[in-house]
C-alpha cells in the first residue's frame, strides 16, 4: 500500500495535463522530455532540462499553474501532492527585459495571468494574484520587497516552483574571473531563494546550451538535490553551417547582405549579424549604412522614419524605441530586415522568421555558438548560419 499514493498522484497529474492540453488551441500534446520535466517538477523533484532552442522550454513552466489548478480542482484534498495550495503561483527568474516582456505575452496567449517585477502590476504579484512571476535575479535576490513577499505566508503557501531560465548564464555573468568582479553578481546567488521559500519547493532550470562542467556548477549553485538531468542534442538538421576567414576588418564579407536588401528591400530575408563588441556593431551598421544609402529605408523613404529602416542594431545601450523596432520587426516580420547585435539580442526570445545568422568574431565559447546559431530556423525550415573570423580568433576562443 505505500506506493498507492505516488501512483495515484502520478496518474491524476496524467489526467490533468490531458485536461489542460484538450483546453488550450494549437498545443494538441507534448514532446516527450517535455512532458518528462513537467511531470518530475510537477511531482516535487528539481530539474535540469538541457533543451535545443525552439523546443518548446518555456511551454513547461507556462504549464505548471494550468495543470496544478486542474489537479487540485479533481483531487482536492485526496492527495498529499501541493498541500495548502490555493491560488498556483511559480516565480521565473529571467536574465534580460526584453526576454521578459515576450513571455509575459506568450503566456497570455495561453490563458495565463503574468507579469514581471516592477512594473504596472506589482499590487497584483503582492496579492498572489498573478501565476507566473517573471523577475531578474537582481530583482528576487537584491531587493528587499520581494525577498519579504517571497517568505510572506501567501506566497510559502502558494508557491509550487522556481524557474531559472537561461542558467547558463549563472557562472558566465555571476562569477568573476582572473580577478575581475562578476558583471551581475546575483546570478550566482540565486540558491538564496531556497531559504526563502517553503522547503521542499522544486527548481526547474532550463538551457539550450551548456556542457558537462557548466551543468555541475548549476546543480552546485541552486543547491538541487538529486535532480532530474533532462538532455536533447542541439545538433539542428535544419541549419547549415559556413565557417570563413576574412582579412581583419573587412567587411566585404557582408556585400551579399546588402545585394539581398538591394534586391528585395522589406522583402529581403532576416538576418542577424552578432558581434563580440559595440564598436563591431557600429563598424558593420556602417558599412551596411555606407553600400545601401537611401536604399537602406523602404521605398528609399526621404524622411528616414525609424519604422521605415531596413538595418537595425540592438546591444544594451540602444535606445528604447530602437530597441522596440527591432524586438517588433523580428517577432512580427516586420521591415528591419539586418540586425547587427550583441548577445543581447535573442537569447530565449521566439523570432520565427529569421533565416540567416552571422557571427563576425567567434564566441568565447561553444554554449555562445549554440545560442546565436539557434536564433536561426526556429520553424524547422532551411536556413544559413556562418562565422567569419580573421588571423588567430578561433585558436584564442578555445
Amino acid at each position: 500500500m505505500a506506493d498507492a499514493e505516488p501512483d495515484s498522484s502520478a496518474s491524476a497529474i496524467d489526467r490533468a495535463i490531458t485536461s489542460v492540453l484538450a483546453s488550450l488551441d494549437g498545443i494538441s500534446e507534448l514532446k516527450c522530455e517535455q512532458e518528462k520535466a513537467l511531470k518530475a517538477f510537477l511531482s516535487g523533484e528539481d530539474v535540469l532540462a538541457l533543451l535545443p532552442t525552439g523546443f518548446g522550454k518555456s511551454l513547461i513552466y507556462q504549464l505548471v499553474p494550468l495543470v496544478c489548478k486542474a489537479y487540485l480542482q479533481t483531487e482536492g484534498e485526496r492527495s498529499s501532492l501541493f498541500p495548502g495550495v490555493e491560488n498556483p503561483i511559480v516565480i521565473v527568474v529571467s536574465p534580460l527585459v526584453a526576454l521578459m516582456e515576450d513571455q509575459v505575452k506568450e503566456a497570455a496567449k495561453l490563458g495565463i495571468t503574468a507579469a514581471q517585477l516592477g512594473g504596472t502590476s506589482d499590487n497584483r504579484i503582492l496579492s498572489g494574484s498573478v501565476q507566473l512571476v517573471f523577475g531578474s535575479p537582481e530583482s528576487w535576490i537584491l531587493n528587499d520587497k520581494w525577498r519579504t513577499m517571497l517568505a510572506s505566508a501567501r506566497y510559502r503557501r502558494n508557491l509550487v516552483g522556481i524557474v531559472v531560465d537561461e542558467v547558463h548564464m549563472m557562472h558566465k555573468w555571476g562569477q568573476g574571473k582572473k580577478g575581475k568582479p562578476a558583471f551581475r553578481e546575483a546570478f550566482s546567488r540565486l540558491g538564496e531563494l531556497r531559504s526563502l521559500v517553503k522547503e521542499g519547493t522544486p527548481i526547474l532550470a532550463l538551457t539550450a546550451s551548456a556542457d558537462i562542467p557548466s551543468r555541475e556548477r548549476v546543480i552546485s549553485l541552486l543547491n538541487m538535490q538529486g535532480a532530474q538531468r533532462i538532455h536533447v542534442s542541439p545538433n539542428k538538421e535544419n541549419i547549415r553551417l559556413g565557417l570563413m576567414k576574412v582579412p581583419r576588418d573587412d567587411l566585404r564579407c557582408l556585400d551579399w547582405v546588402v545585394k539581398s536588401i538591394r534586391d528585395n528591400g522589406e522583402s529581403a530575408p532576416q538576418t542577424i549579424i552578432y558581434c563580440k563588441s559595440i564598436k563591431a556593431i557600429g563598424m558593420v551598421y556602417h558599412y551596411l549604412q555606407a553600400e545601401l544609402a537611401e536604399d537602406a529605408w523602404v521605398d528609399k523613404d526621404p524622411e528616414r522614419k525609424t519604422k521605415n529602416h531596413l538595418i537595425g542594431i540592438f546591444h544594451g545601450n540602444t535606445l528604447p524605441k530602437h530597441k522596440q523596432n527591432v524586438l517588433s520587426a523580428l517577432s512580427e516580420d516586420g521591415n528591419c530586415r539586418v540586425i547587427a547585435a550583441t548577445t543581447a539580442l535573442g537569447m530565449g526570445m521566439n523570432f520565427p522568421k529569421v533565416s540567416s545568422v552571422i557571427l563576425y568574431g567567434p564566441p568565447a565559447d561553444t554554449e555562445g555558438v549554440l545560442q546565436q546559431f539557434g536564433r536561426a530556423g526556429r520553424d524547422g525550415s532551411a536556413v544559413n548560419a556562418i562565422l567569419y573570423y580573421h588571423g588567430t580568433q578561433l585558436i584564442k576562443s578555445r
